[in-house]
């Protein structure tokens, strides 16, 4: 077996291939940036077509998206992560298409294309109504991917993530960013202040390695042309995550409040993840072990610095 990711070197891929690695599946990918594998933007449509018939793998994980996020639905930012979302991913699917054998594909979605419902748990049917130029660009590759996969016969799949939290993770997530915080207040290079957003906020958190299995077993299991959540199915409120680094920290800090965040939150956010486990999968880490591998990852980063 042979698995093709694209964003092959972001948060997510780089916790894929371990997963891959363990399960002796071939691993080769493209990302915008020299390293291991291929260097390919989504956008070089040529250059995309020669890796994919070289490689001619069994699963394809559409990983990569600029995941660039903003207040508004309309702006600059909604233009960018459609030059990935909508022109790459139909690149990339017009590319698998030339293939003799079609693999199955996964592309990663996100939750944010759901209309708000008040806190009840998401379901894969729910109505769509994106708030946000990023929900937006993600409702609109899922539209397309699905259409075309449709048109050229490739079994694909999509799935939802809600918020994936583990090591490697980009700045701008919400505990990525407090759990930093606190590594630097250890080191004494940030003065001990935790500034945080709005604490009432309740989230869904999945780590990153439950997560991409959840992606591996939708291509194992999955239905053609079905849309799975990724979730736990469980709310938590943001402040409960300050008090686990209150505890859990080797100095102690305050807690001041921004002036200002994204307005268009969601206050709760969770998603309902049957459809998922009937496939087979189930969250296998707490949020306290995600929590305190952040936190170790973190401290030894800079550590090293």
């Amino acid at each position: 077996m042979k698995a093709f990711i694209t964003g092959i070197s972001g948060f997510t891929g780089k916790h894929l291939v371990k997963l891959l690695k363990d399960k002796e599946i071939e691993i080769t990918g493209i990302d915008l940036y020299q390293n291991d594998y291929y260097q390919c933007d989504l956008t070089d449509k040529n250059k995309l077509i020669k890796i994919v018939l070289k490689e001619k793998p069994d699963y394809v994980f559409h990983l990569a998206s600029p995941i660039l996020r903003s207040d508004k639905l309309i702006d600059k930012t909604l233009v960018k992560n459609l030059e990935v979302d909508l022109f790459g991913t139909v690149n990339l699917l017009q590319a698998i298409n030339k293939l003799n054998k079609k693999p199955k594909v996964l592309i990663a979605s996100t939750a944010t294309v759901y209309k708000q419902n008040k806190g009840k748990p998401l379901k894969e049917a729910d109505k769509l109504e994106p708030r946000t130029a990023y929900g937006l660009s993600k409702l609109t590759q899922e539209l397309i991917g699905l259409k075309l996969a449709d048109s050229y016969d490739i079994p694909l799949m999509i799935s939802r993530s809600i918020l994936l939290i583990g090591t490697h993770q980009a700045e701008g997530f919400v505990v990525n960013d407090l759990v930093k915080q606190v590594a630097e207040m250890e080191i004494k290079k940030r003065k001990p202040i935790l500034w945080v957003g709005n604490l009432k906020t309740k989230r869904d958190f999945t780590d990153v390695g439950d997560g991409v299995k959840a992606y591996l077993t939708l291509l194992e299991k999955g239905k053609s042309g079905g849309i799975y959540n990724v979730c736990n199915n469980k709310s938590v409120e943001i402040r409960k995550i300050i008090e686990w680094l209150k505890e859990n920290s080797k100095v102690k800090f305050q807690v001041k409040q921004k002036s200002q965040w994204r307005k268009n939150d969601l206050d709760v956010l969770v998603g309902d993840n049957k459809k998922l486990k009937k496939l087979g999968w189930k969250p296998k880490y707490t949020l306290e072990e995600s929590l305190k591998e952040v936190l170790d990852y973190w401290r030894r980063e800079l550590k090293a610095k």
